[in-house]
């Protein structure tokens, strides 16, 4: 019953986010709105259903590709909570992450240089920032813990 129930919820949120994406897709065709903001507004219907739709589309094929396969579920399993695996994937998020800021502080430079609105550049400073205290914050609670 649990099993069904999470198939169930996967299947649930997997239409609606296909639901928001056509939402998004039927308001930016018909709407008649000249405004940003209500522009934006479905573009961010769809970005959002598309990555809810593809989240749980995922977690349904999953469910379904190893149904009948307990040792294939099994090794799933141990591979995802392998030390190696996880050191490998953090290692990885690492590399992404340094490439991040490099790309961060070139797309500042172009888009001051582009004589970009500064309310923008300012919105890309605190991205930058925020992004750099968080890290700067999980840091400082790794040393502590290690």
């Amino acid at each position: 019953m649990g099993k069904n129930n999470t198939v169930l919820k996967n299947i649930f949120f997997a239409l609606l986010g296909l639901a928001l994406v056509v939402l998004g897709i039927i308001g930016h065709r018909h709407g008649a709105n000249t405004e940003k903001a209500v522009d934006a507004m479905y573009y961010l219907l769809i970005g959002i259903g598309c990555g809810v739709f593809g989240h749980f589309t995922g977690n349904i094929i999953r469910y379904f590709s190893t149904k009948d396969n307990e040792a294939l579920r099994r090794q799933i399993e141990i591979e995802k909570n392998d030390e190696r695996n996880i050191a490998i994937a953090e290692k990885a998020k690492s590399k992404a992450y340094d490439l991040m800021i490099y790309l961060f502080a070139a797309m500042l430079i172009m888009f001051s240089l582009m004589g970009a609105d500064k309310v923008q550049i300012v919105i890309i400073v605190a991205v930058c920032l925020s992004i750099q205290l968080y890290g700067l914050y999980w840091r400082a609670t790794f040393e502590k813990e290690m």
